[in-house]
């Protein structure tokens, strides 16, 4: 026993658990020959493509930014990508249960939810701090700020097809709860040395009936005005999403599995909603070149922009309007082989591409090996790089009579800015925990 309590806090300490990696593909319960109830599984994940160190550069004894005057334009906007994206995701399985059928197939009913948000800032924003109006026009059509939240009620069937080959799917109910989302099919920006022109054509959606923003005599979006209409905590969306899976073991100690996971959307009804289109002039950051900006009026300057903006482009209110929103889609690869001399040991290789209807996709290639004795404990190391550089995982179960704990953790190799956590380089941080009893 006292074996086992060690090997919970290494398999914690070492940090996907591979529980929650074999659960995601639907097609992976078909080979369980127990049932099982899951409870409180939370997962984290933080994807950045840029980081503090494309913003912060030496300068002497102290760290100024990229708009600082001493350091150049290309070397402050060769760090940036064309859409600096920021997305964040939080998942909370509040419950799943599964079990065997009387047949053959292997049944699982979830209930959980699901939050994220995220902001793109095209690099010609950054462009524009840094050089004025030194390449005017400027595309601005990508800039955008998102966040939703909504529930998910599913249900899963799989089914082995002989012993080599299973398949498996996963229906999903998604019920939206809030949603905001800031995005423009135009967004160009003409500057002179006097007068900086807008054409814009963009919409605010923001879902909430708890609070309605209220309008101004003109008929535009008053943010200073609200009214209490609604209902607190309605559905304010609803729609389904689809996970596929597939699992075939050509031979002994090997396999291939694949998957397609949230394979849908969320049709939304937006009851504040608003839509800016148009010609706009104002003045904006006359003379702003690399000379004369100075760091330390770097925020002042920038407040006051948004608030001439902001002064000029108001969103015209409309009525309540519903929008159909795709949920980040995820395709998995991966290959698994046990070694002949040793079956507890597997050495793996694996692949997943995400793709957002909001921000850049995310993609990644991993090698790793795991060390799995059942019914005991469960250790597992990957590595591998993507879109977000470098990333390595850390993985572990252990089995306390019918109760399985499982965490994992990955990061990439860059370090962050001390006591904010903030990543130093573009990164993929996950962490996930969770708890399985076993229906042994």
């Amino acid at each position: 026993m006292k074996k086992i309590v060690i090997l919970s806090f290494v398999a914690l300490a070492f940090g996907s658990g591979a529980w929650a990696q074999n659960i995601a593909n639907p097609a992976e319960n078909a080979f369980l020959e127990n049932g099982f109830v899951r409870i409180g599984e939370v997962q984290s994940v933080s994807r950045n493509n840029v980081g503090a160190a494309s913003f912060l550069f030496p300068s002497g004894d102290k760290l100024v930014t990229g708009l600082h005057s001493s350091i150049s334009s290309e070397e402050f906007l060769s760090g940036l990508k064309p859409v600096n994206s920021k997305y964040n995701q939080i998942d909370y399985n509040l419950v799943s249960y599964g079990w065997k059928g009387r047949t053959r197939g292997f049944h699982t009913l979830e209930v959980g939810a699901r939050v994220n948000y995220g902001l793109s800032v095209p690099k010609e924003i950054f462009q524009i701090l840094k050089t004025g109006t030194a390449q005017s026009p400027y595309d601005l059509s990508s800039l955008r700020a998102f966040g939703n939240a909504y529930g998910e009620i599913a249900y899963g069937y799989s089914l082995p097809l002989g012993d080599r080959f299973s398949i498996g799917g996963r229906v999903k109910l998604l019920v939206g709860l809030n949603s905001v989302d800031l995005t423009a099919r135009q967004f160009a920006l003409t500057m002179t040395e006097e007068l900086y022109k807008l054409d814009l054509d963009a919409d605010i959606d923001i879902t909430s009936r708890s609070k309605k923003i209220g309008t101004d005599d003109a008929g535009y979006l008053d943010y200073t005005s609200f009214s209490g209409k609604g209902k607190l905590g309605a559905p304010t969306g609803g729609g389904l999403a689809l996970d596929l899976g597939l699992v075939w073991k050509p031979f002994d100690g090997f396999s291939l599995s694949a998957s397609v996971l949230d394979a849908g959307g969320i049709l939304w009804y937006y009851g504040n909603a608003g839509t800016s289109s148009g010609s706009y002039t104002f003045e904006g950051l006359k003379g702003l070149t690399t000379e004369e900006f100075k760091q330390d009026k770097i925020m002042s300057r920038i407040n006051s922009l948004g608030e001439e903006v902001l002064a000029v482009v108001k969103p015209k209110a409309v009525d309540g309007r519903f929008k159909f929103k795709t949920i980040p889609l995820n395709t998995n690869l991966k290959a698994s082989y046990e070694m002949p001399f040793w079956k507890n040991l597997s050495i793996e290789a694996s692949g997943l591409y995400t793709g957002y209807s909001y921000c850049t996709p995310y993609w990644e290639a991993r090698g790793g090996m795991s060390l799995d004795f059942p019914h005991c404990f469960h250790l597992g190391a990957s590595a591998g790089g993507g879109a977000c550089g470098f990333v390595y995982r850390a993985n572990g179960s252990v089995d306390l009579q019918s109760f399985r704990l499982y965490a994992s953790y990955e990061n990439g190799i860059g370090g962050v800015i001390p006591y904010e956590g903030t990543p130093l380089k573009a990164n993929n941080k996950i962490i996930l925990i969770g708890l399985v009893y076993l229906l042994r």
